[in-house]
């Protein structure tokens, strides 16, 4: 990684309004209700809430969504217009989600075992977070972020590439791909057979090195294709 690199991914991470908005207002909300709950449970007005709760954690995901939807859409161009170079951006940007998936899973974990075993006293019914849902935490904290890390990282790569290529004919003919994968696979059985087996693979794989290593293999594949893919967008 050069300084050039860096600066790509700093600026990223500083210059997504965007991501920060549809971040910070859904977990504040979510906070505060919390927060409510807590207070009036602490003066037996409200005796705890009997529905299951999106984690707090899990809101941070949205975070690295926008983000990787407004980068390749957004950040490009900016960056070329100021004399930049696509192989600066390239290896930023790899940079970049690097960053996002490994303090996402940070704070995730952090949450996991402070704020959300806290307010969870508070409900009678479950706080869904991926990291339980997923079976990610069985294995201990350390285990639970590198596997969220490989994953997250998967989920960035794939929808920055996605993004980067809608507008092209190759962007439509795989929007369709992927839609016929998702129509076609579901409802016949040794098909969807193959899609659950593709995400026990990445997600719920019980061989801990297995999952991590296949989301980190698949994101190096999945990510190189953006070297071709800007070498050719127009500025």
């Amino acid at each position: 990684m050069t300084n050039k690199s860096l600066t790509v991914a700093k600026t990223n991470i500083t210059n997504v309004k965007l991501a920060y908005m549809y971040t910070l207002i859904p977990l504040g909300i979510v906070t505060l209700q919390d927060i409510v709950y807590i207070i009036l449970y602490q003066f037996d007005i409200f005796p705890g809430a009997e529905s299951a709760n999106a984690a707090t954690g899990n809101y941070l995901y949205l975070f690295l969504i926008v983000s990787a939807i407004v980068i390749p859409s957004m950040h490009f161009h900016r960056f070329m217009n100021l004399g930049g170079k696509r192989k600066d951006f390239f290896m930023g940007n790899a940079l970049t989600y690097v960053i996002m998936a490994a303090v996402i899973s940070v704070i995730g974990v952090i949450l996991y075992f402070t704020y959300e075993k806290m307010v969870l006293t508070y409900y009678s019914g479950e706080t869904l977070n991926t990291l339980y849902v997923f079976g990610w935490i069985q294995h201990g904290a350390v285990i639970a972020f590198f596997q969220q890390f490989a994953f997250l990282l998967l989920l960035a790569v794939s929808i920055h590439t996605l993004t980067a290529i809608q507008g092209k004919w190759y962007g439509w003919v795989t929007d369709a791909v992927i839609v016929a994968v998702i129509s076609v696979f579901t409802p016949i059985a040794p098909l969807r057979s193959a899609l659950v087996w593709f995400f026990n693979l990445i997600i719920f794989n019980s061989n801990i090195l297995m999952q991590i290593g296949a989301c980190l293999v698949l994101s190096a594949v999945i990510y190189s294709l953006n070297q071709a893919i800007f070498a050719r967008k127009a500025i």
